[in-house]
């Protein structure tokens, strides 16, 4: 086993650590520490793929999303004196049915594809990736990010709903006269 080879699946192995730990964990501090562990192991993957520029950006956009990330967490969050509400054990089996699913799906499809090895190394540079991104791929990229910020404003939202007690309809005044 080469040194590249090695580090590729440390790398992998880091991500799928953090992705697990991420998912699994019940406070949510935690579940944010194992997805920028899971993003440390992608990064490294692109390293060893030999796509720098993609595993610094990885690292450089992750963490404002994380560090906002974080903010909402503890805004968010329930006191930790709490105990936490019980998990249905009926959704998490589910949930991990279909993550199993999932994954052999895309076990199934990278398993069938054939990869073409490349002739030498392919030359790209922060300039061609900025005009793929906002020049072939404008459209999608914006949908992305509508829809990401689409969605927490819709946490936020269904988080306070959640979170605000129940009160009674107060009685309205009679005037008189």
């Amino acid at each position: 086993m080469t040194w590249e080879s090695a580090l590729f699946w440390l790398s992998g192995a880091m991500a799928l650590a953090g992705a697990m730990l991420a998912v699994g964990l019940r406070n949510i501090f935690h579940n944010i520490l194992g997805f920028a562990l899971a993003l440390v192991g992608v990064a490294g993957l692109f390293l060893t793929l030999g796509s720098d520029f993609l595993a610094v950006v990885l690292i450089l956009v992750y963490v404002g999303a994380l560090a906002i990330a974080m903010v909402y967490a503890v805004m968010l969050s329930y006191p930790l004196d709490t105990r936490p509400r019980p998990r249905s054990t009926r959704k998490v089996l589910g949930a991990a049915a279909l993550a199993a699913l999932v994954a052999a799906a895309l076990f199934a499809v990278v398993l069938g594809a054939h990869f073409a090895r490349a002739a030498g190394p392919r030359e790209t540079s922060a300039a061609w990736v900025g005009r793929r991104l906002l020049g072939d791929y404008v459209l999608a990229f914006e949908l992305i990010s509508v829809l990401l910020v689409v969605a927490m404003i819709g946490a936020v939202m269904v988080a306070r709903k959640a979170r605000m007690p129940r009160q009674a309809p107060t009685p309205t005044p009679k005037l008189i006269g």
